[in-house]
Parts: structure tokens; sequence; C-alpha cells
């Protein structure tokens, strides 16, 4: 107790240790603009990657990200190119795609062909009920045109591409260009000033979440008739009790005069999405006087899984380079 009390005394008589003052920036208001640095991650081609850029941040939900890869060399405006993930709208990320065992250097190596191109991470169905999703993803294409300046974007090229939900997705946002009920909702996040003012349309002309063409693989287009998809967990009631709304969120019954070009792509042995999507799909897009190509792949499953390692491996790069060629023709105006 003596050995206590003797510490405590000197403590006392100590002198006191001057504080340093405690330095912060203090905004007038509660910050949202998200200014945490920007990583970058190297890949061949000199093709530089920001991970999970934030888009939007909604009240009640995890911020929407994405994950954006482009030359380094800023010298010039190049077209954008928005990948949509699948995964039956529950499941999936960014960086993954059925067989292909580094999706996200497959993204880098299409950038360094000389695109922008982004990932986008929607919000699933477990998360929140349609027309999130594709909320989502117009976010994303206007996030690319409010950006274009920093990112080195030729606004007036945007595409999409998407494989099974994400075709549906991706195709679904090329056909309903300026649909008022799937306008992005408004942002109570971090957003920086020159996107809220793109927003508002002040200081910037309006951003619109028009594409100028798409590649859809093994897409669900008609969700009335997709019996091995969960449509009722997309949107929330069974599509046969629903058929408006059923309706409504397919891209097949969405189709005008000004649809973009757009690439099809869709294995013929298929038991997820019956390869019937995709033709139907074409066939109205051709009716309507859009540009469509469609590629069947013979003797492949969903994502384009056959037999054996070597049948997949094929159906795999051919529907790449045919994708990769598509693009290409799109970006020089052929």
């Amino acid at each position: 107790m003596r050995n206590i009390l003797s510490i405590a005394a000197l403590l006392l008589a100590a002198p006191a240790v001057a504080q340093q003052p405690v330095e912060a920036e203090i905004s007038e208001k509660s910050a949202r603009e998200d200014v945490f640095p920007q990583a970058e991650v190297a890949f061949p081609g000199d093709v530089v990657a920001y991970p999970q850029v934030e888009i939007s941040n909604l009240d009640g939900f995890r911020p929407a990200r994405m994950d954006i890869y482009a030359p380094r060399d800023r010298s010039k405006m190049r077209p954008a190119i928005l990948w949509v993930h699948g995964g039956g709208w529950s499941r999936g990320d960014a960086r993954t795609s059925g067989a292909y065992a580094n999706w996200p250097a497959v993204l880098a190596s299409l950038a360094a062909r000389g695109f922008i191109v982004a990932s986008l991470d929607y919000r699933l169905s477990g998360e929140a009920r349609f027309p999130a999703q594709i909320q989502d993803v117009k976010a994303a294409i206007r996030h690319l045109r409010m950006q274009g300046g920093a990112l080195g974007i030729d606004t007036s090229r945007v595409y999409l591409w998407g494989g099974s939900a994400g075709g549906h997705l991706a195709s679904l946002a090329a056909v309903t260009c300026g649909a008022a009920e799937y306008d992005p909702q408004p942002s109570t996040g971090r957003l920086s000033r020159s996107q809220i003012n793109a927003l508002k349309g002040a200081k910037a002309p309006p951003v619109d979440d028009c594409v100028q063409g798409a590649a859809l693989w093994y897409g669900v287009f008609d969700l009335e008739h997709v019996p091995s998809v969960d449509v009722a967990g997309l949107l929330g009631c069974d599509p046969a009790a629903c058929r408006g709304i059923a309706r409504a969120a397919s891209p097949l019954y969405r189709i005008g005069k000004k649809a973009p070009p757009m690439l099809l792509i869709h294995g013929t042995k298929d038991e997820t999405v019956d390869v019937s999507q995709s033709k139907a799909m074409a066939a109205a897009l051709q009716g309507a006087g859009a540009k469509a190509e469609l590629l069947l792949i013979p003797d492949v499953d969903h994502g384009l899984t056959g037999s054996t390692p070597d049948i997949t491996r094929e159906a795999n790069l051919l529907a790449l380079g045919r994708t990769f060629a598509f693009f290409e023709s799109l970006a020089d105006g052929r």
C-alpha cells in the first residue's frame, strides 16, 4: 500500500505534459463525398484498374460500387463498356463470370484494346426487389457519363455487356432509354459536387441512360416463360399471378424503333435459360428494324459449359472473340 501511495504522489507532482492541438478539416454540413484515396491496380497492357468505386449511396442499402479498368494513356477519349454480372439476380459479383478463372483479367484485356470498362455490383434480389437492379444499372451508366471527362470516356459511345441475369438487365436498360419508372433513386450518400450538379442539370447538360449497343450472353428476355429461374424472387410475385409486372420487366416486350445494335450468344443445350429466349429476342429486334446478331454455340449448357474441358474452353473463347469484335465494330462505326 505504501508503494502505491508513493507512486501516486510522484504522478501528482509531475508537470503536466502539453497536449498537441487537435486538427481536422470541418465542413459546414455533414460531409457526403467519398474522399478516401483512390487505389490503383496495374494490369498487363498498360491498364490500370480502380476497385470498388462508389456510384450511389442509398438509405437502407450498402453503397453501389463498380470496378473500372482503363488504359493509362488518357490522351484521347474512348468508348465505355459496362459489364453486368449474372447469378439469377440473387448472387454473383462484378469479378466473376461462368467458367472464366480470372474475370478481372478478361475485363482488363478488353480495356487494353482501347475501352474504358466498368463492372457493376448491383443490389441483389435478397437485398431489394425489382426495379432496384435496373435502377443500379442505369445509375452506373449515368456515373460513367458524369465522370467521362475524368475517365477519358467518349460519352456518345457507351455499351452494355451482360450474362444470364446480367443479360436481362443489360438488355432491359438498352431498350428502356429514358424510361421514367427505372430512373435511379436519388442518392443520399456520398456524391461529388460534379455528380450532384449533373443530376440536377446545373452547370452540366442532362445526363441520360441511353446506350449505343449491347452484347448479351445466354440472357433472360421474357420473364413470363423461364420456369427454371427464380423470377418470383426478383419481382416479389409469381409471374403467372403478376403478368403485367413480368411483362413490363421483360426486354422482349419493351423493344422500340430506337433499340441499339445487339449481339446475342447462347448455347443450344442450355438447361437453365432455354435458347428460345435469345432466338425470340433476336427475331423481335430484327422485326423492329434494329440490328441483331445471333450466335448459337452447339453442345454447350448455361455459362457455355460443355461435356469436356476442351468444349467449354472453345465455346468461351469463341464467345469472347465475337464479343470483342462486336464492340470494336461499334466503336469504329461499322
